[in-house]
Parts: C-alpha cells; structure tokens; sequence
C-alpha cells in the first residue's frame, strides 16, 4: 500500500495544476505533496510498520524547530483585534513533521527489488515526459504553459522556472542511466541544458562528479582533486577579477543572503536591543519578516535563494548546526568509503548518491525545497537511501557505466 501511494505521489506532484488560481503551480504542488505525505506517514503508522530512523540530528533539528518557534520574535500584528501568533510558523512546523514521518516510513517499509525498479521507473518516465515539455516549449510548441507562468514561463516544464525544472531533471539522471534508459536520461539532459539554469548547470556538473567518484577508489581521489582544484580556481578568479564576475550575474542573491545573515546580528523588532542569532527568527519567518527591513520592493525573493542561509536566517547558529550534522550524519551513513575504495558500492546506491548531491548543491541557488515536487522526491531518495532491505535483494556490485 504505501509502495503504492509513493508512485502515486511522485506521478501527481511534478504535473499537478489549478488553472485560474494566481499560484497556478507552488501551491499545489506543496498541497499534493502534503497530503500523499501524511497518507504514507499514517499508513504506516496504522499497519506498525514504522523503525527507529538512524539519523539522531535529523530528530534533534525538527525538535529544536519547535524551540526556536518559542524564542522566536512575537511581532504585535493584529487581525480584527486578535494577535497574529506567529501564524507563519505552523505550516512549516506542520510539514516537518509530515515529511519526517513519510522519510520514517519509507525507510521502514520492506521493499523487493521489483519495488524498486518500478519506483525508478515511474521517476525516469516522469523525468522524460517533463523533459519533452521542456523541448516543446523551447521550440515554442507548447500551447498549453508558456504563457501561463508569466515571464519565466518558457523552459519551465509545468513547474513555473526554469531553475526549478532544471533541478528536477538533474536528480532523476543517474537513475535513467542506472536503469539503461539512455535515451531518457540524454533527452532529461538536453532539457537541462535548454533552461539555461547556472544553478541546474551547476548541479548537474556536482551530480557528474560524484557519479564518477563513487565508482571506485582511483576515480574518487582523481575526481576529488581535479573538482577541488578548479573550484579553488573559480573561486582566486570571482575574487579578484572584476570581468569574470561580471560574467556571473546573481540576481541579488549574495545582497539578499549578506542581508539575512546579517539581520541575526542586528535588532529584528524596533524599540528593541535583542538580536536572534543563537535560535534564529523562527520558522517560517523569512517569507514575512525579511522584507519588513529588506528588499522590501522585490517580491520575488520571498525565499532566500539559498536553503542554507534561510536554515540560518529562521534557525539561528544551533539550527544551522543542527541541519548541516543531519546532512553531516547522512552523508556517512550513505557513503560506505570501504565499498567505494574497494569498487564494491551497488550501482543503485552510486544512483540515488548522485542525484541527491546534485539537487543538494542545487539549494545552494534556489528554494529548491520550498517546493512540494522536489521536497517530494528529495526525501524517496533519501527514505530509500536509509532502507536496508534496498541493498539485500540483488542488486551487485558490478558498474554498468
């Protein structure tokens, strides 16, 4: 049942619409990917089915989510004479608690090696139609979006920007290439490509280099020291060449992310002297209270654009801490360093490895997980990733590319 309800889940969630609403896509996305959370959460629940999840920090963050909710600023906003109550921080508190329990569950539950390639193979095959709405609308085919999203409406799939679609098809590569759908994996990379998404790109090329660096030991210390290397060299060239950062233009990102950080440092209320920087501003808060102080004229940046810095900017130093153990935690459990340097690692964890550090670097440029498609697929990896019955059943450690 719950294997079920998650292919049900990641076929809705990328290509669920509400034609003549304003928020046309994010809203249901996020809605969907709710809903077939709690229903895989509480399935599992009903049916007792739920194990101890591994990761302590990621059960440490959500419980100082709450936390920081109570040492958050309380800002004396009025609605017909009733307090406001900090209402932003119920609906992320809300889905973390929704989206821990589907991870819980979909850890837990036992799934066949059948399971698994047919959850692959609905994510490829919805990856590859995305990416041919993509071609369409790039050749300017598509009868039905471009106009629809508004500016960014070309290149953007049924998710409304570029730098969200490009993403999405980044993490969903190395599966096409581990199940040998080739044509659907080049065809989700010249999709890619067509967004001109620099944070898609960039990602793209972190997926790249982990799927070659996981393959064995000689290529993970050759890929690990060429990638530091040119990323040192990227680097020692936008600090000291005005020409090359001219040619990478943020779009206010580091202005908005200087001015989050920088807002944990500084009164957050007027007619106060108390700074947040320990517990953050609460969850939730950037959306409303960045811009009573910042950017208060760009609407489009209701997000950080950098999922780190919103972590920091809502959660504060221990909640920074917090997330980056998890991701910390995460990576050790996943990468067994043993099978990796003895050319062992199963080409199905090298896989869901690789997409996930792709669409992971990709938060470093967008809202990625403010968005219920790509929260949704995110944490299937990660619910697969945490799953030992995923590495029992047959898969062998022989590399297919």
């Amino acid at each position: 049942m719950i294997n079920w309800l998650l292919r049900i889940g990641l076929v809705v969630t990328p290509f669920i619409l509400a034609p003549g609403r304003p928020d046309i896509a994010r809203g249901p996305k996020m809605t969907w990917a709710v809903v077939f959370a709690l229903t895989i959460g509480l399935t599992a629940l009903y049916q007792g089915t739920l194990k101890p999840f591994k990761n302590k920090f990621a059960l440490a963050f959500v419980g100082f989510a709450l936390l920081s909710f109570y040492l958050s600023p309380n800002p004396a906003l009025r609605f017909f004479g009733v307090l406001s109550g900090r209402f932003w921080s119920w609906e992320p508190l809300f889905y973390f608690l929704t989206f821990l329990l589907m991870t819980v569950a979909i850890s837990s539950v036992k799934h066949t090696q059948k399971d698994i390639d047919l959850t692959f193979d609905i994510m490829i095959w919805c990856g590859a139609a995305m990416a041919t709405l993509v071609v369409f609308q790039y050749f300017c085919l598509d009868q039905f979006f471009e106009h629809r999203f508004g500016v960014y409406g070309r290149m953007a799939g049924t998710l409304g920007n570029p730098t969200l679609v490009g993403p999405y098809l980044c993490m969903l590569v190395p599966l096409a290439f581990f199940r040998k759908k080739f044509f659907f994996a080049v065809l989700m990379i010249v999709a890619l490509v067509m967004t001109h998404s620099d944070v898609a790109r960039i990602g793209f090329v972190a997926m790249g280099v982990c799927y070659l660096a996981l393959r064995n030991k000689k290529a993970f210390i050759v890929t690990s020291v060429v990638s530091l290397w040119l990323l040192g060299s990227v680097v020692c060239m936008y600090m000291n060449s005005q020409t090359f950062r001219e040619s990478c233009p943020d779009n206010e990102r580091f202005l908005t992310c200087s001015q989050a950080l920088n807002d944990l440092r500084i009164p957050i209320m007027q007619n106060s002297k108390k700074i947040y920087a320990i517990t953050g501003i609460g969850p939730g808060s950037f959306k409303y209270l960045f811009h009573a102080k910042n950017n208060m004229r760009n609407e489009n940046f209701l997000y950080a654009h950098n999922e780190y810095v919103q972590v920091a900017y809502e959660y504060g130093i221990v909640g920074f801490l917090l997330f980056m153990g998890m991701l910390g935690l995460g990576i050790w459990h996943f990468v067994p360093f043993r099978k990796v340097f003895a050319g062992e690692i199963e080409p199905r964890r090298r896989a869901l490895l690789s997409g996930l550090a792709g669409i992971a670097v990709c938060a470093g440029g967008i809202f990625i997980w403010q968005i219920g498609t790509h929260i949704f697929y995110t944490l299937t990896i990660v619910g697969f990733l945490y799953n030992d019955s995923v590495w029992k059943e047959g898969d062998s450690p022989c590399q297919p590319i």
